[in-house]
């Protein structure tokens, strides 16, 4: 029996997609039941750092004694292996580790960048000046969505393997200004101090929750920023759904 914790409506989609295919049970807290199960599907956030994990939308205290349903051969499925998680002695199938998953999400990702460009700008798409800080599978998903609509919209990476003046390295972006618009999707920290100053109104969408940034000085600046969280659930849970459950179905019956 699989049990996945309602964290949003994502997973709340995914259990009413699989209840008729296999056996499961929502779980809308952290209640211990008298019950073992196979597998447990928890938030795509995980397990954090001080305790707590995502149920209905809130960040909730899960106590340890939640995961004595679990069977001493069953297995977490989570898309973030946080310490806490890798802590546990159950056998761990991370999401992220899939491809297709991945692949899929990225473009739901980059449907959701799409949509808040222009919820948050008071511009048409093609007259956007766009920075995209990072180019891993979101990344070049989110690239290649706004490129193809004619968005302008230059890439910035550690190292440049492109032959396209759509893209500069970091150094080199270091001594450029910024356009009006970045998007972040690295968790190195380049929008320092000293980019920040050459900033003047700019809009910040930032989709990677370890990222931190200095928020008083961009207010200084006149700039807003958009944490995005996890778009694909936000702005498109009904596929986003279906590419989850897809992927379960896989992993509960690879072999």
């Amino acid at each position: 029996m699989l049990a996945i914790l309602n964290s949003d409506t994502r997973m709340n989609m995914v259990y009413q997609y699989l209840k008729n295919k296999m056996e499961c049970i929502l779980l809308d807290d952290f209640t211990v039941l008298k019950m073992k199960f196979d597998a447990i599907l928890l938030p795509m956030s995980g397990w954090k750092d001080d305790g707590a994990m995502v149920v209905r939308g809130i960040d909730m205290k899960c106590p340890i004694e939640f995961f004595d349903m679990i069977k001493e051969d069953g297995v977490i499925i989570c898309g973030n292996m946080t310490p806490k998680i890798k802590e546990l002695p159950y056998r761990k199938i991370d999401l992220n580790s899939y491809e297709a998953f991945i692949q899929a999400n990225s473009k739901l990702t980059a449907e959701g960048v799409l949509f808040l460009l222009l919820d948050n700008t008071n511009q048409g798409l093609l007259d956007l000046d766009v920075d995209l800080i990072g180019y891993g599978h979101s990344g070049k998903a989110i690239y290649e969505l706004l490129k193809r609509i004619g968005v302008k919209i230059r890439v910035v990476r550690r190292v440049v393997l492109e032959e396209s003046s759509d893209f500069v390295s970091v150094d080199e972006y270091l001594g450029l200004k910024p356009s009006s618009i970045i998007i972040n999707t690295s968790i190195t920290n380049i929008i320092d101090d000293l980019m920040i100053r050459k900033m003047d109104e700019n809009l910040i969408i930032n989709l990677v929750r370890s990222a931190s940034f200095n928020e008083a000085l961009l207010r200084q600046r006149h700039c807003r920023i958009v944490h995005a969280g996890p778009l694909p659930a936000i702005f498109s849970p009904q596929s986003a759904a279906h590419v989850m459950q897809e992927t379960l179905m896989d992993i509960l019956y690879e072999k």
